[in-house]
Formats: structure tokens, C-alpha cells, sequence
């Protein structure tokens, strides 16, 4: 669960300074967020995920990665992943940017190729995700603190108020958490998303998720477009779980396409 941008921040855009269509407008940032992710062939929140690929040859064309926690290899195809590489046994491309989109066997490293073909190969367990597109760390660092008593709690007491928002996903040590709601000192949250474990937490920073300023943009011209049609068409209740909108419905309108051109990813 996650959106590209928060619910303050389309009732701004839309001029709404109620409350009563805040889960409508959040259902709308979360679709939006996942045709984007549809358009661009790319997801651009992080993940905590073990990914497998093929292992012919000293190069690996991969997802979008932000970091590695272990590199492994199956050398001789019996599904077990003998084989940890070391961070001197491959380079990461590009150097001096993220997402990281390949890897190659390093010149001096202690390996010629990969797994030598074999199908499932190679195992890289690590954090995925365009992210930001400037770090490994997509999220900026903020002074508030948070409290949650057990790792089932929804509800999170906040030290202060004005910062993390309904439609944030913030991390809080090593916890992703989605926000659905906020009220004076506390916070509603789904706990332990994008492939991370819930835990408790006593008064822990927390840091707010932060995406490309044109996928930001995006997310809100196309939930602001979801939402006017819904509006137009005098509806009372739908339920958006499914995400049955789909790019062909029009509504990757045509600034957000143009936004979103240089994010598209080219399969390979």
C-alpha cells in the first residue's frame, strides 16, 4: 500500500477543506499511484524484497535497486544458494546514481560469471524501488518521534503535529508504515508494508518516503481527475480495491503521460 502524494496535499490542489471525502481522495491517490506504476513498466516505492534472476554471463540486467543485503549464487541448479558474492565481486551500474539497473562481475573479483545459466541462478535480497532517483535512502528525516506500544497497534502517538500526513509511508527504524489517518498527537497506520516486519517503538524517528517531483505531480493530477469524474457523475459510493481504472480509460491524461515520459521504463 502507497501513495505518491498525501491527502493534504490533493485537498490543497482541489481547494477541499473538509473532511468528508478524505477516504475518497485517499483511495484516489493510491489507484493513481498504481497506474503509474503500471505506465511506467517501474515501481517508484521501496521494497524490502528476495528477487531471483537468470545467471548466464558476467552481466545481470535487474529491477530497480536501491541496495543489497546479501548477493547469492546457484551454480549447479539444485535451488541452493551456495554462493554469497562479496561487494568486491560485482559492480553495481550506474555508479553515480540510483536506481541501480545492473550488475557486473568486477575485473578483480574472485568469480568470471554468474551462475552459468542457470535459470533461477542468482538471489539478491535487498531494497527495491525507483525511489527518488538521487539515493539509496528515498526519504527525508524528520524530528518527530513516534510510539507504538505492540507491532499489531494501529494507532501511533506522534510528538508533534503538521509534519506526517494521511497517504505518507514513513519508516520508523526498520518498520515501512502506511498513514490513513491523522489526529491531534496521533496517527492511524497499516503496519509492516512493502515487505517489512512490524515492531514496536518507543518515541523512534521517523523519516517520510519521497518520490520524483513528476511522479508527485502525476499522482495528483490523475487522482484529481479520478475524483472530478466521480464528482460529474453524481456518485455516492464505489470501491476502488481492485483498481479496475486502467490506463486505457483515459485517465493517464495527457500532462501526466508527458510528466511521467521520462520515467518510463524500456523492457528489455
Amino acid at each position: 500500500m502507497n501513495c505518491y502524494a498525501s491527502l493534504t496535499e490533493i485537498k490543497a490542489a482541489l481547494g477541499i477543506s473538509g473532511t468528508s471525502d478524505d477516504t475518497v481522495l485517499l483511495n484516489r491517490l493510491e489507484a493513481a499511484s498504481r497506474m503509474i506504476d503500471a505506465y511506467c513498466r517501474r515501481q517508484f516505492y521501496a521494497e524490502t524484497a528476495t528477487r531471483y534472476f537468470p545467471g548466464a554471463g558476467a552481466r545481470l540486467w535487474l529491477d530497480d535497486l536501491l541496495s543489497i543485503t546479501t548477493f547469492k549464487l546457484d551454480q549447479n541448479g539444485d535451488a541452493t544458494f551456495g554462493i554469497t558474492l562479496a561487494t568486491t565481486d560485482y559492480n553495481l551500474w550506474p555508479a553515480n546514481r540510483y536506481p541501480k539497473i545492473r550488475a557486473d562481475i568486477a575485473d578483480n573479483g574472485d568469480y568470471s560469471a554468474f551462475a552459468g545459466g542457470v535459470s533461477r541462478g542468482v538471489e539478491i535480497a535487498g531494497l527495491w524501488g525507483y525511489g527518488n532517483g538521487r539515493s539509496a535512502t528515498p526519504y527525508d528525516t524528520t524530528a518527530i518521534t513516534v510510539t507504538v506500544a505492540t507491532a499489531s497497534g494501529t494507532t501511533l502517538t506522534l510528538s508533534a503535529d503538521d509534519v506526517i500526513a494521511p497517504g505518507h509511508t514513513i519508516l520508523v527504524e526498520t518498520e515501512q508504515l502506511f498513514i490513513s489517518a491523522v489526529s491531534t498527537l496521533t496517527a492511524t497506520a497499516e503496519r509492516g508494508i512493502n515487505g517489512t516486519t512490524a515492531a514496536a517503538h518507543s518515541a523512534k524517528a521517523a523519516s517520510i518516503y519521497r518520490y520524483p517531483m513528476d511522479v508527485w505531480q502525476a499522482c495528483l493530477d490523475i487522482a484529481s481527475a479520478l475524483y472530478e469524474r466521480r464528482k460529474s457523475q453524481g456518485m455516492k459510493s464505489e470501491r476502488l480495491g481492485d483498481y479496475n481504472y486502467t490506463v486505457a480509460d483515459g485517465l493517464i491524461i495527457a500532462g501526466a503521460a508527458e510528466l511521467l515520459a521520462s520515467k518510463k521504463r524500456i523492457m528489455l
